[in-house]
């Protein structure tokens, strides 16, 4: 068995006091054996609207900050994916690192963007520990079917979605729907579980986050749900039985009709 985990919270706003937050779940990760625990889009810098806001605190993976937050899962077990805004060369990502023990395994960035001062990665790139093959979409990138796509051809068998899902207070997500569509097609077409991890926003007027944080199995059912507004850590238990590994013909598709796609999508 392997215990997955994901975590619905509101990051605080001041650095000492959401470093503070990270190392209790980190011991509560550590108790409760939890092998894998995904952290929303942005925890680590927070997450803006404003781009000077975004740069200011935009972290490049080589910088002592930068260490310093991957120092503090030294000597846990749990690999941890977790948001951040990544800075190099200028341009600003919308990231994740994937961390384990005080190491970084690597990082993956977001290519479809809600915020057009970000740049887009490119890559889709799988990690592998304790036996299972795993990819990372950041929020938005779980709506279209390449990333998802990609990641599954490269035997992923756990996507890890961090996401940040403030919206204004008159968006279809300001109150959760009863299922996630784009969810339900990700984890059923790709043969993976999908499991997000959502920020808390209480309503200040302007914006709202209720969490949508879930657990989708291979077959595209919701096996856990988070509650509204509420900060907690959801789990779900997994047998190595059920970790499906060989993805078939509803993930490699038919090459014919692959040949028929690529016309269609000369126009790129």
């Amino acid at each position: 068995m392997i215990k997955i985990a994901a975590w619905q919270v509101t990051p605080k706003f001041e650095i000492a006091d959401r470093i503070n937050q990270f190392q209790s779940i980190l011991k509560i990760c550590k108790d409760d054996h939890i092998d894998f625990l995904c952290v929303p889009e942005g925890f680590i810098t927070g997450y803006y609207e404003e781009e000077s806001k975004a740069r200011a605190s935009a972290l490049n993976i080589n910088s002592q900050e930068f260490k310093d937050w991957i120092e503090l899962t030294n000597g846990y077990y749990t690999t941890i994916v977790i948001g951040f805004n990544e800075i190099e060369d200028q341009l600003i990502y919308d990231s994740a690192a994937v961390v384990e023990n005080g190491k970084l395994l690597g990082i993956q960035r977001k290519h479809y963007l809600y915020h057009t001062y970000f740049s887009a990665g490119s890559k889709f790139s799988v990690f592998k520990s304790k036996g299972i093959t795993f990819g990372v979409l950041i929020c938005l990138d779980t709506v279209y079917f390449e990333p998802a796509r990609i990641l599954a051809l490269k035997g992923a068998n756990i996507l890890f979605s961090p996401m940040c899902n403030k919206v204004t207070i008159n968006h279809p997500y300001a109150k959760r729907p009863n299922y996630y569509s784009h969810f339900v097609a990700r984890s059923f077409e790709n043969r993976c579980w999908l499991v997000t991890a959502d920020w808390v926003w209480h309503n200040d007027g302007e914006l709202v986050c209720p969490g949508n944080t879930v657990i989708y199995n291979p077959n595209g059912i919701e096996t856990a749900r988070s509650e509204e507004n509420v900060e907690q850590i959801l789990t779900q238990e997994i047998s190595m039985a059920n970790m499906v590994i060989e993805k078939g013909l509803r993930v490699k598709g038919s090459s014919i009709l692959a040949k028929e796609i690529d016309k269609l999508t000369k126009f790129y």
